[in-house]
Order: structure tokens, then C-alpha cells, then sequence
């Protein structure tokens, strides 16, 4: 059989409304070798193989893969000259690295990089190369994305219903044409992706059925009667969770790559055209684990009416993200119902602390917390009791107390050699003078003024005085009463790090004496005096 009858008139479907890109010359394609590779397995571990899911991976969630497939008779040609078919290629084994990551739960972006370590073939001299075809041979690279469409995406949420997504193909000429690995050019194309996950709770809990259409962009060229163009792409598939709590489940598959130049009188010659229809039949069973590995065995028969599609495929797959992953995460979601994950988080058992609660995997499955309302969570929050204001970092106000120091997470800068203060420094100064006036049971502060070693002792010991006087000046002028404020400029004698050879103008320092100088000019806030 050389095409299944209902895939044949989808893809013929697909070919009408796609339709092949309009000749820009009458002239006969030009003669050449193209890739002749059909199984195109995903990076994402929640995709089928060759067909896509619309379950992007997991936000910022590394995955590394890779696939094995060995065909049988993927190539066989017919030579006018002699009236014989000739293998071109009678067996290949290919292996396929994979690597993707998630994008804000929405996107992703997956490489992938053929190998054919080996392949054999009859003497192709009647082709016009001598001797068999060559092996070990790189393929194109691909470069995948992918995006989720809103109100369709099922990521963060209990994924039951349908999804829609699009993603785009950007196939790399780093294959090699002679060893039919490689267009030996750039191609492409767009697929959109539909699927439906059914509910956890129905009689085939977590269940999905897909369907893949698309375009793929290829140059026009002729080898061996073989016309290559640009072709349709059609893939429908479904997994079925055999065993939930394990993880374990059933792929079927079936995809095919029409030639749009094959097909373009499809209205007056369907029944020619579904004819010469590729179709290949995919099976497998797929183990997603807890641990962060995803095996998948398969095999695939084929009709193999044109090149590419082999009388026999074995399949085999290793894929990985880390244990805690927003894409592990993900998994976790289909792997268990609400009776194993009531709060619908994706952790379950010793590892969600919090199981009635649902939270993120970075903090045990508990709910986050804000104890100070800064819209910063307290894992992430280096002051978790203090809220931070517009020039905050890392949830900490710019200006707040701990331990015996007023803290202050910008510098006070001076005019240079003087002790004018710098307007870009006021609004640290100004927080400064808050924290004064809203703890009155910090009776003194003291000012201490630090520079770097350039200059001699003496102007550094004036210049730091000066300039922690001005900043004196400046709280009480902002309401702090005198008495509590007291100044006093150390000059270069209390270093942080050690800048004694960077006594040079700043136009001749290096980038290292640049930050060692600016390190050791500071303006700190000791107190000195609590109320009792």
C-alpha cells in the first residue's frame, strides 16, 4: 500500500490550501542530492517523536536529548538508463543531539544536529558516483521555535482541554548533499500545532490526540526521476497513559511529506496525486520519570512509494531536564491526578511541603510569601521585613539599619577633589535622613569618610572631613537634630582592599585600579548610641 487513503486526502487537502510556490523560470530544476531524512524528533520531552504537542517546555528549563533511529531502505531509486532499481541507500543508522529551553511559559527554542555515523548502499555508478554511498556525514542543523497561543496554552494550569501552537523551522546547510544529509542550502517552514489533552478524571486519564500541518520550504531539484520541491506536511498522533502513576504511555503516529509539485493538479487527477503520498506509521512507548529522564522505544513501517520513507524504522529516545524545572514541573502535572497532587502544583509526596497549598518547586511546594508587602517574595527578598522603595535592590530599601550600621545600598557621590555632593546622591542622603526620623531610639551617628590612595595623607585627611561634614549638613538641613549626628574623615587610613599601586590620574587606570579606588571611597553610618 502507498498511501492511506484518509491521510492522502488530508494531505492533498493541506496541498490546495498551501499550494506550491509559483516558478519563477520554465527551466528543468537543477540536478542534485538533497536530505532524504523524514524522522525529525523533537527536543521538547512532552512532544510525541515527529509530531508536536502545543505544551511548550517549561520556562528556563534546559532539556538535553538524543534519538536513534536505524531505516531500512530509505532511498530506492529506478535508473531509466538500465531499467533497475539501485539503493541508493539500503540501511542508515542516524542519531540526532537535541537541546532546547523554555521561554516565559509560552515559547521555546530547540536545536538539533543529525549524525549518520553509517549508512550502505549499492554502487551508485550508475548515478554517477562511484562506490557506495559515503558515511559518517553531519546533517542540516535545525533551529526550532515554538509559541503557545493565548487562552489555548495549558502551561501553570491543570492540563486538560485543547492547546494551539505555531513554530517555525530553520534548517542549517551544514549536511552534506552527496551523502543525502543536507539540501545544501537554507530551508524552512511553519507548522501549526492542535491538540486535546482529555481530562484526569475520565476513561483515559491525561490522554492527548495532536494534529501537525504545516510547509516545508525546499529548494526545486531533480536526481534520479526524483523531483524535490516544496512540500506539505501532515502529522496526527496520539499518547495514551497506560500506567498514570507511573508514567508509562502509548504513541501512535502517522505523518507524511506530499510534494506540492507532485500535487498541484490534484483537482483534476486526485486519484494520481493520493497515489504518490509518502505515509509512515509510527509506534511507541514512551517512560516519563520523576528523575528528570524520559525514555522512548518505537518502530515505524512505511509506504514506501517515494524516497525517504523507509520499509522499516527502529526508534529509540533519551531526553533530560533537571529534577526541579518548571519542564519537570509540567510533567509532574500529567503524571498525577488530583487524588496524588490536590493542590495542582506538580510536586507530590515528601518533595511539596505544603500539599493542600499549591507553590513552586524553588520553595518546596509551599505558597510564596511577602512579609513586607514589596511585591518581592522572601526567597528572594534580602530584606524580607523591609519593603524597598523606587532606587531598592534585591527587596532591600535603599537606606535601612542592620546590626550596628545604616546601610546604604548606593555610593555618595562628591564633585571631584571636593566636597560638593553630587544631586544624583541626595535621594540616598534623604533616605539616610528617613531612617533617622522614623527610629528615634538611635540616639548618635556617626559619618565616616574614606578615600582611595591617590594624594597625600594630609589632603586625603581634609577632603574626607570635609565631605562628611557636608553630608552632616545635609540630614540636619532635612530635620535631624544636630546632636545626634557626629563626622568624622579617616582619609586613607582604614582600606577596604589594598589600591596602593593604583596612585595615578584616573584617565591612566586600568579597569582593576578603577574598581579597587572606588571601593575604598565611601561615606559609612556607624551608630554609635542606642536609647535605653
Amino acid at each position: 500500500m502507498c498511501a492511506l487513503p484518509w491521510a492522502a486526502a488530508l494531505l492533498a487537502l493541506i496541498a490546495l490550501l498551501l499550494g506550491a510556490r509559483p516558478a519563477l523560470a520554465q527551466d528543468a530544476p537543477p540536478q542534485g542530492r538533497f536530505d532524504i531524512q523524514f524522522f525529525r524528533p523533537s527536543a521538547a520531552p512532552r512532544d510525541l517523536m515527529v509530531v508536536q504537542k502545543s505544551e511548550v517546555i517549561g520556562h528556563l528549563s534546559p532539556t538535553l536529548g538524543v534519538y536513534m533511529d536505524v531505516g531500512v531502505d530509505p532511498l530506492v531509486l529506478f535508473s531509466v538508463d538500465t531499467g533497475q532499481t539501485v539503493e541508493a541507500v539500503s540501511s542508515r543508522v542516524q542519531l540526532t543531539a537535541l537541546v532546547g529551553i523554555g521561554l516565559f511559559d509560552w515559547a521555546d527554542l530547540r536545536l538539533a544536529m543529525p549524525f549518520v555515523p553509517w549508512q550502505t548502499s549499492d554502487n551508485l555508478f550508475m548515478l554517477g558516483t562511484e562506490g557506495q554511498v559515503r558515511s559518517p556525514a553531519f546533517g542540516d542543523l535545525r533551529v526550532s521555535g515554538r509559541a503557545a497561543l493565548p487562552v489555548f496554552n495549558r502551561a501553570g494550569r491543570y492540563p486538560s482541554g485543547p492547546g494551539l501552537a505555531i513554530a517555525a523551522d530553520l534548517n542549517i546547510p551544514t549536511g552534506d548533499p552527496l551523502a543525502f544529509t543536507g539540501d545544501g542550502e537554507v530551508t524552512g517552514g511553519v507548522t501549526a500545532i492542535f491538540d486535546y489533552r482529555l481530562d484526569f478524571g475520565g476513561l483515559f486519564p491525561g490522554s492527548l490526540i495532536a494534529v501537525n500541518t504545516g510547509v516545508w520550504l525546499r529548494p526545486e531539484r531533480q536526481f534520479a526521476g526524483v523531483l524535490l520541491g516544496d512540500m506539505a506536511s501532515l502529522g496526527l498522533a496520539a499518547e495514551l497513559y497506560v500506567v498514570q502513576q507511573l508514567g508509562i504511555s502509548v504513541i501512535g503516529e502517522v505523518y507524511g511529506y506530499p510534494r506540492l509539485n507532485v500535487l498541484k493538479n490534484i483537482v483534476s487527477d486526485f486519484t494520481e496525486s493520493a497515489k504518490s503520498i509518502p505515509a509512515e506509521w509510527l509506534f511507541g512507548v514512551r517512560w516519563q520519570t520523576q528523575l528528570g529522564v524520559t525514555v522512548t522505544l518505537g518502530a515505524s513501517v512505511g509506504a514506501p512509494c517515494e524516497f525517504g520513507v523507509p520499509s522499516l524504522r527502529l526508534v529509540s529516545g533519551l531526553t533530560w531536564q533537571p529534577l526541579v524545572s518548571r519542564e519537570q514541573e509540567e510533567i509532574n502535572r500529567i503524571l498525577f491526578s488530583r487524588r496524588a497532587d490536590p493542590d495542582d502544583d506538580g510536586l507530590i509526596g515528601e518533595t511539596d511541603e505544603c500539599p493542600e497549598d499549591r507553590g513552586p518547586p524553588e520553595n518546596r511546594g509551599c505558597p510564596d510569601t511577602d512579609a513586607d508587602g514589596d511585591t518581592i517574595v522572601d526567597r528572594e527578598d534580602n530584606c524580607p521585613t523591609l519593603p524597598t522603595d523606587g532606587r531598592g535592590k534585591a527587596g532591600c530599601p535603599v537606606a535601612y539599619v542592620e546590626g550596628e550600621q545604616i546601610i546604604i545600598l548606593d555610593k555618595v557621590h562628591f564633585a571631584t577633589d571636593d566636597d560638593v555632593i553630587l544631586d544624583e546622591s541626595k535621594p540616598v542622603l534623604e533616605a539616610v535622613a528617613q531612617v533617622l526620623l522614623t527610629r528615634p531610639d538611635i540616639e548618635l551617628v556617626r559619618i565616616e569618610g574614606h578615600t582611595d590612595v591617590r594624594a597625600s595623607d594630609a589632603y586625603n585627611l581634609d577632603l574626607s572631613q570635609r565631605r562628611v561634614n557636608s553630608v552632616m549638613q545635609f540630614l540636619i538641613d532635612s530635620g535631624v537634630a544636630a546632636e545626634r549626628i557626629e563626622a568624622k574623615g579617616w582619609g586613607h587610613t582604614k582600606t577596604i582592599v589594598d589600591d596602593a599601586h593604583c596612585n595615578r590620574p584616573d584617565e591612566q587606570l586600568d579597569a582593576e585600579c578603577l574598581r579597587l579606588t572606588s571601593m575604598n571611597r565611601r561615606v559609612e553610618f556607624h551608630i554609635r548610641r542606642w536609647a535605653e
